[in-house]
């Protein structure tokens, strides 16, 4: 016998299957599941969000952000690509938005089966997108940077139909590179450096390189203002007419603006905004002689990265490549004083150093042997005058019933061991779960030799006190030698940090940075302002603090650098702030070019 059940719900008049019922009902859910995500998609895509209360049209200008001149010719568009035009000769530009889609009568389609409420909810998505309005339209135009790295300009507020937008005009690095006593058309690699600041530190990250033309120019464009260091990479001459196979090789060593050998003490080049700045290298030509190095204790095939430079001195412009069947390190080098590092790649990995001379002729060996990279102890205590805590304790195996093995403790804490090199891969070490730990430990494993700037995020409190060995951490830096054992890290918690709120006066947007002020004091910590110029910040640590707003983010605070804290003296508020302390703020906005 089969029943029948009648479908009302949906406005089908028809008898239906109970598995056909429930069948067609599953699907419908599906297909509007499915179109009502992606609808919500894209209406929090980012230029997709003013509806139908919105402006009818938009109209605005393109200015240089430098001189307030309008831009003509720029192409401003929708991040959705839905709408883009040119401006005229005075920087404007209009957008003029379709009417309004209404919603159709009645809340339910009228069709019987699941292709048409497919579509029908298809029509309503694409209504949607149709009715929809961009909040942010970008601009570009060549010999300019692109908008979207100023994200706060072109930006359209509900019922706002005209908006400004800035582009800054790109900064140039331009020259020759001058290869002495060749003739032809030798290219040769030109690399720029750009100065990073991490962890308050200075930091150079290659940024471009670029093959000279024929003629021996270069041009790096499209640049953001910066400090930044230029030079050549290793040129080994081939001109056929003196290259003599088997004989003595002839290269072109790195050289650095302005004529220096080595990077470290190579001139830096400050760029404003729309500068071009001219610079000539020369390179000059030296022997070259081979070099073999044979590594003592490498597995085979294992990888390896190498870097080379001059004695003590980290920093670009040298190589040397790994023959990993024979375990061997072979090139070519000119005369000098140089250190070779090593690094095997994967866990658990290795390092090596050494130093070496060339001097007229093939250098082989010594020996470079690894040593492995060392693995910390972290042991945590809290001091928490809440019911809080970071430790938590759950199964160590899954829970079968059958298990006899304790609970084991988890540490809701990650600490992060971040590199202060000037150059390097400048690895971040992070913690894990010690393996069969019962205490509240965490492991920091695979830590390379160098030093380190401790940061500890803990989920509840701040960490009060981090110390090695004697040695605070808080105020120093963790330094870990070649292959040799380091102390236990040992952090203290504690939840009675500061609060501090506030509001910076005519912003939309602002960036407050706590900059800690004198020796044993403070953490240095950072916060954004809502649309309306408001902030906090809980659990600050103890201490002096120098407080600054910008009306953009700051990536180039050297916050560890005193030279650095003392150009600022006159900029923010200080303030002192005790355990529990709280505080209210009134900050004055700094405008981004005034953190020099």
């Amino acid at each position: 016998m089969v029943t029948a059940s009648r479908g009302k719900h949906l406005g089908l008049d028809v008898y239906l299957r109970p598995k056909t019922w429930r069948r067609m009902i599953l699907s419908a859910f599906l297909v509007f599941g499915l179109l009502y995500s992606s609808s919500s998609e894209a209406q929090s895509t980012e230029g997709i969000g003013v509806q139908a209360d919105g402006p009818s049209s938009v109209r605005g200008r393109v200015l240089n952000r430098a001189t307030h001149e309008p831009i003509s010719r720029a192409l401003v568009f929708s991040p959705d690509q839905r709408y883009a035009t040119l401006t005229d000769h005075l920087g404007r530009f209009e957008f003029k938005f379709p009417p309004q889609v209404p919603e159709p009568k009645g809340d339910v389609p009228s069709s019987t089966d699941a292709n048409g409420l497919r579509s029908a909810y298809r029509a309503q998505q694409l209504r949607m997108l149709q009715n929809a309005r961009p909040e942010t339209f970008l601009a570009r135009k060549p010999g300019f940077l692109e908008s979207a790295r100023n994200p706060s300009s072109g930006r359209v507020a509900a019922n706002q139909s005209e908006i400004v937008i800035y582009l800054d005009p790109e900064a140039l690095v331009v020259g020759r590179v001058n290869l002495l006593g060749v003739e032809g058309d030798m290219r040769i690699r030109t690399d720029l450096y750009r100065r990073q600041i991490r962890e308050g530190q200075e930091h150079w990250e290659l940024a471009r390189t670029f093959t000279t033309w024929a003629d021996g120019e270069f041009r790096f464009c499209d640049l953001s203002p910066g400090t930044y260091k230029l030079g050549t990479g290793e040129q080994l001459d081939r001109d056929p007419l003196i290259f003599s196979p088997g004989g003595q090789l002839f290269g072109f060593p790195p050289i650095f603006y302005a004529g220096a050998s080595d990077f470290s003490v190579a001139d830096s080049i400050q760029l404003a905004s729309g500068a071009t700045f001219q610079a000539g290298l020369s390179p000059q030509r030296h022997e070259y002689y081979p070099v073999k190095i044979p590594v003592g204790n490498a597995a085979a095939q294992q990888p390896m990265s190498i870097r080379i430079y001059p004695l003590g001195r980290p920093g670009p412009g040298y190589s040397l490549g790994y023959n990993s069947a024979e375990q061997l390190i072979e090139g070519t080098l000119p005369d000098g004083n140089y250190t070779l590092e090593a690094d095997t790649q994967g866990r658990p990995g290795s390092t090596g150093f050494l130093n070496f001379s060339i001097r007229g002729g093939p250098r082989e060996g010594p020996v470079l042997n690894l040593f492995p990279n060392s693995s910390l102890t972290v042991t945590v205590r809290e001091e928490f005058k809440s019911g809080q805590s970071v430790f938590e304790e759950g199964p160590a195996a899954p829970d079968d019933g059958t298990s006899n093995t304790p609970p084991q403790r988890r540490v809701n804490v990650q600490v992060m061991l971040m590199s202060v090199e000037e150059f390097g891969s400048a690895e971040t070490a992070v913690s894990e779960p010690a393996q069969g730990a019962q205490e509240h430990a965490l492991v920091i494993p695979n830590v390379r030799p160098g030093r380190y700037r401790v940061h500890v995020q803990t989920a509840a409190g701040f960490a009060a006190s981090i110390v090695s060995g004697g040695t605070d951490l808080l105020r120093q830096l963790l330094v870990i030698g070649l292959g040799g054992s380091s102390s236990p890290i040992e952090i203290t918690l504690r939840d009675d940090g500061a609060e501090v709120d506030g509001k910076v006066e005519d912003a939309t947007e602002g960036h407050i940075y706590f900059l800690p002020v004198g020796e044993g004091s403070g953490e240095f910590r950072e916060a954004n302002c809502t649309p309306d110029g408001s902030f906090a910040l809980a659990q600050l640590p103890p201490g002096t603090y120098r407080v600054l707003a910008f009306d953009s983010q700051q990536n180039d605070l050297a916050y560890a650098d005193p030279e650095a804290l003392r150009k600022l003296e006159s900029k923010g508020q200080i303030i002192h702030l005790d355990a529990g302390h709280k505080e209210h703020l009134q900050l004055k906005i700094i405008p981004g070019g005034d953190s020099r």
